[in-house]
């Protein structure tokens, strides 16, 4: 028995795999060989335990133009309510395991704690209803914070 949560993901990737990721591509962005780590907030504590807030059907793959820095669709994480498959959260991940942001850029991203330490981030909601609307807005804000960490000479090294 599939439960809400799962049909709301599927969902939401459906409108991704099928519309957005094909004009990403069209853009220059390919699927990366790594995947976005399973992050300890990807879980919550419950009385009977941590309770993973991905479903079986959560996919990990990530999509990059430009190394260091990863896009990654965060599906599961997100209300369940009628509408709520029209929502999801964007992650851009740098792939710098444990590795300091100067001060300039830390407040823009903040930590992808994983067990073995972190990595960097910055997210932001979309709304699925105009699939164009967020492979513009994804681009943009790709190019923002590769420019923002290229001033603030973090992508060196």
């Amino acid at each position: 028995m599939v439960s809400l949560r799962e049909k709301i993901e599927m969902m939401r990737q459906g409108i991704i795999h099928r519309y957005v990721i094909p004009m990403l591509e069209l853009r220059g962005f390919m699927v990366s060989d790594w995947k976005r780590p399973v992050s300890l907030e990807d879980q919550v504590l419950r009385d009977e335990g941590w309770i993973p807030l991905y479903t079986p059907y959560t996919t990990w793959e990530t999509y990059t133009r430009d190394a260091p820095l990863h896009v990654y669709f965060n599906t599961f994480y997100g209300d369940v309510y009628e509408k709520a498959y029209k929502h999801c959260f964007v992650e851009f991940i740098l792939r710098r395991h444990n590795r300091s942001l100067p001060p300039e850029v830390t407040g823009i991203f903040t930590r992808l704690n994983v067990s073995d330490g972190y990595y960097w981030k910055h997210r932001i909601p979309v709304s699925l209803d105009i699939p164009e609307s967020v492979v513009k807005d994804i681009d943009s804000k790709y190019d923002e914070l590769l420019l923002l960490l290229s001033r603030a000479k973090a992508l060196e090294s």
